[in-house]
C-alpha cells in the first residue's frame, strides 16, 4: 500500500514537470502623469485662451497664457491684444501701475483701441479711459498727419469735405450748383430768343420781351447767388482748415493725479 502510494505521487509529479509552464503576465508599466495645463505656444491659441479665460473671470490663467508672448516678437496686433489682456489681469489682480503699463502700450499699438463695457465691470473701464486721458498728448503725437491740401479751398464744397464738415458741404455745394445751373439755363434761354442786342423775338417771330426781362432778372440774381456762395465757401473753407491745422499741431489735455488735475497743451513740430 505504502509502496502504491509513493508510485501514484511520483507519477503525478512527473505528469506536471511535462507540462509547459505559463508564462507570467508582464508587469504593466505605470503610465506618465498628467501633462500640466501649460500655455500654447502658437499666439493665436494663446490669445484664444486667454480670451475665454478672461470670459470666465479667471485672471489667474490670463497672465499664464499672456505673459509668455510678451517675451516674443510679436505682430502688433497680437502684441496689443496681449497687452490688454495683461492690463485686464493686473487690475483685477490690483496691481494698477502694471495695468496703467499694459494698458497703455496697447493704445500706442491701437490708437483707437478701447473695452466693451458690455463685457467688462465699469471699474475697469473708467480706469481704461482714465489711462487713456492721462496719456492723450502722447498717444495724440503717434497718429500720422492726414494730408490736406490748401488748394482744395478754393473749390467749395471740396475744403469743407476736406475739413470733416460733410453736411456743410453738401449744403455749399447744392446750393453753388443750384445757382449756376440757373444761371447757366437762363442764359442760354435768352441767347436763343435775343440773336441780336435789343431783339426779343426767336426765328417764329414770337415776342419774348417780358419773359425776356424776367429770365434776365433770374440769371442776373443767380449769378450773384453763384458768387456769393462761391466766396462764402472759399472763406469757410480757408477758416476750417486754419483751424484743424492749429487742433493737429496743439492738443490740449488735462492730466489727473492725486493732488487734483494738470492742464497743459502739447504741440507738434
Amino acid at each position: 500500500m505504502t509502496r502504491a502510494l509513493a508510485i501514484l505521487v511520483l507519477a503525478t509529479s512527473v505528469a506536471y514537470a511535462d507540462q509547459p509552464a505559463v508564462p507570467a503576465a508582464p508587469a504593466t508599466p505605470a503610465g506618465p502623469a498628467a501633462p500640466a495645463d501649460t500655455p500654447p505656444t502658437e499666439p493665436a491659441a494663446a490669445l484664444r485662451e486667454a480670451n475665454a479665460a478672461a470670459t470666465a473671470g479667471d485672471w489667474t490663467k490670463v497672465a499664464a497664457y499672456v505673459q509668455p508672448l510678451l517675451a516674443r516678437s510679436l505682430e502688433p496686433t497680437d502684441l496689443g491684444e496681449a497687452h490688454r489682456l495683461a492690463g485686464l489681469a493686473a487690475f483685477f489682480g490690483n496691481h494698477l501701475p502694471e495695468a496703467e503699463q499694459h494698458f497703455f502700450a496697447y493704445l500706442k499699438l491701437d490708437l483707437d483701441g478701447h473695452l466693451d463695457p458690455a463685457l467688462y465691470p465699469p471699474e475697469v473701464v473708467n480706469f481704461f479711459y482714465d489711462v487713456r486721458a492721462r496719456h492723450k498728448a502722447e498717444l495724440n503725437a503717434l497718429r500720422p498727419p492726414t494730408k490736406r491740401y490748401a488748394v482744395l479751398n478754393l473749390v467749395p464744397p471740396f475744403g469743407q469735405f476736406q475739413n470733416g464738415e460733410r453736411t456743410k458741404g453738401i449744403v455749399v455745394g447744392s446750393l453753388l450748383g443750384a445757382f449756376l445751373v440757373a444761371n447757366v439755363t437762363s442764359y442760354l434761354v435768352v441767347r436763343s430768343w435775343c440773336h441780336n442786342p435789343g431783339s426779343t423775338c426767336d426765328d417764329s417771330g414770337t415776342d419774348h420781351f417780358r419773359r425776356a426781362n424776367q429770365l434776365t432778372t433770374v440769371n442776373t440774381l443767380t449769378g450773384l447767388g453763384a458768387i456769393v456762395t462761391y466766396i462764402y465757401g472759399v472763406w469757410d473753407g480757408v477758416s476750417g482748415y486754419r483751424r484743424r491745422t492749429r487742433e493737429q499741431r496743439y492738443t490740449p489735455y488735462v492730466a489727473p493725479s492725486n493732488d487734483g488735475a494738470m492742464i497743459g497743451v502739447s504741440t507738434r513740430f
